[in-house]
Formats: C-alpha cells, structure tokens, sequence
C-alpha cells in the first residue's frame, strides 16, 4: 500500500507563503542594516593620566571637569579639550598602547577617535593648539591606521614611530623624528621626516629637514626602542624627565649675542645643541622661544 503525502488546502498554502514572505523580509532587513553599518566607525575611548602638576579636561557635551591632579586618571572621547598647567606633565594612552606625552601649557583636543571596524585599526586626529607632545606608537601602521597631528601651521601624520611635535607660535612648529618616520604638510609642501631629523617649521618658508644635533635634549630623554605588541607600558613611564638646568657651578656654559635675523632654533644649531636646550639655559629671561631680539646675550649650554 503506497503512501500519499497529505495535501495542503488553500487556507494552509498562503498560511505557509506568508510566513516564507516575513523570513524573507526579514532577512533582507538583516543584511541591509549589516550594509548599511559594516563601514561605521566604531568610538572608541582614551586614558589621560596626570604625571604631574594639574590638567583640566573640557568635555565637548557636558564642559569642564574640576581640575584632575598628580596620579588622577580620566576617560576622554572625540571631541574632548586637554590643557596642562605650567610645569605639568600628562600622558594620554589609547586602547592599541599608543601614548602622547603633554608638557607643561600644552593644549590638546582629540577631533576623531575611533577603530576601522573591519580592521579594528586606530584612528585618531588631535589638534594641537599650543605646548609639547611626545608621541610613542607601539605598532608599525598597517592597513586603516592613522595617526594625525594637526596644528595651524602643519599637519603631522605618523606611521609606526617616536616623534615630538611642538608648536611655539602660531607661525612656528618643530618636529623632530627618533624612530620611524613622519610626514610634514604644509600647503602643497610635504616633506618625509626620518629617523633623528628635525624641522623647524614656519609658514611661507620652505621644508627642510636636517640632522638632529649628536647630542641629546636635556630636555628630553633618549626614547627606548618601541615596544611589542604584548609588553604594556609602565605606569611610571615618562619620556619627559625633569629639566637638568645646566647653569649650576661646574658647568660648562658659553654665551652668544643674538644677531640681526636670528632664531632660537639656527643659534642652537650654531653650536650643535637643541634649541629647547637654550631655551631652557635662559627661561629667566624668555617668556617664549619666540622673544629673542638683537644685542641679547643667551647662555649657550654644553652639549
């Protein structure tokens, strides 16, 4: 005896085509809202930490945050300000182990902050209003990464390395390049920094990178080798030591008369130094880099 499968009425068939249609619609729902966000951005966050002294975070939606002190930590996102009192030190630190170290009167907004999420590479833009960064990025830059430093008078963008990127004015920045490489833009002017090369950057005036002088800042400590991707960075980690003044007895100080047309930066140059060195030999005299004038006689430190 043969079996028949069972017949579907009328009523039961467009019972089944219904249900077959609402799987279908939602499926197709599913897939374009996948479309739709697959190439959002993902917000992701970042960790200020206060070496020293007092930083303030002003938040891009809610304003102020009372005044964070040494050792104090803050959770900061797109669109949040950073300001670094006098003498102060602070270090931001992001998701992958990138940091950027804040000297004392430094200025620092994030304007994008967010990972690729297909790739889940960081991408992140500051701009630098005024001050001294110090950024050490822990990963060669692979494919979606970016690591941008805006400021008014260039753009700095990094691939895997450790550089300084200050601006003294709003004509003037300085880059200087320890490990890997950066790209300097000013206009239809780009130039590619290597390691130790530096660029004293000024509007109109062309990009030239030059050596870096043999002998290290005072100011700023030799940088370590980067680190591995599975070695964190310590919690007392600074790549800005405390400034060694070097007006003490014993030590071995020259002096220089500023002459028509020159600057902190080609007088450092003279004598094989950094110009934050001599500025450093004679901040009782300078209120900025910038406030040089002929007939002014500078203390020259030894290298």
């Amino acid at each position: 005896m043969s079996y028949r499968s069972p017949q579907l009425d009328s009523s039961d068939r467009r019972t089944v085509s219904v249900l077959l249609l609402v799987l279908a619609i939602i499926a197709a729902l599913g897939a374009f809202n996948w479309l739709k966000h697959r190439n959002k951005p993902m917000p992701t966050t970042a960790t200020l930490t206060v070496l020293s002294g007092e930083a303030t975070v002003t938040r891009a939606d809610a304003g102020a945050d009372p005044p964070l002190q040494e050792g104090k930590k803050a959770t900061l996102q797109s669109g949040d300000d950073i300001q670094t009192a006098p003498e102060a030190k602070a270090k931001l630190t992001f998701a992958s182990g990138e940091t950027v170290e804040l000297r004392g009167e430094t200025e620092l907004t994030i304007l994008e902050l967010y990972e690729s999420p297909i790739s889940r590479a960081l991408v992140t833009t500051l701009a630098l209003h005024k001050g001294e960064t110090l950024t050490h990025i822990r990963h060669m830059l692979f494919k979606g990464m970016r690591f941008t430093i805006e400021t008014r008078v260039a753009t700095v963008q990094a691939r895997g390395t450790i550089f300084e990127c200050d601006l003294l004015s709003k004509n003037h920045a300085y880059v200087a390049v320890y490990d890997g490489v950066v790209n300097v833009s000013m206009g239809e002017q780009s130039v590619d920094l290597q390691a130790n090369q530096e660029l004293d950057v000024r509007l109109g005036q062309p990009l030239t990178p030059v050596d870096l002088p043999t002998s290290p800042s005072p100011s700023v400590e030799s940088p370590s080798p980067p680190m591995d991707a599975t070695t964190g960075p310590s919690q007392d980690e600074t790549l800005f030591p405390a400034i060694v003044t070097p007006t003490r007895p014993g030590d071995q100080v020259q002096y220089y008369t500023v002459q028509q047309g020159d600057t902190l930066y080609s007088i450092a140059r003279q004598f094989g130094v950094s110009w934050k060195a001599v500025w450093e030999a004679n901040r009782d005299r300078l209120q900025s880099p910038e406030e040089i004038h002929p007939g002014q006689k500078l203390r020259i430190p030894s290298r």
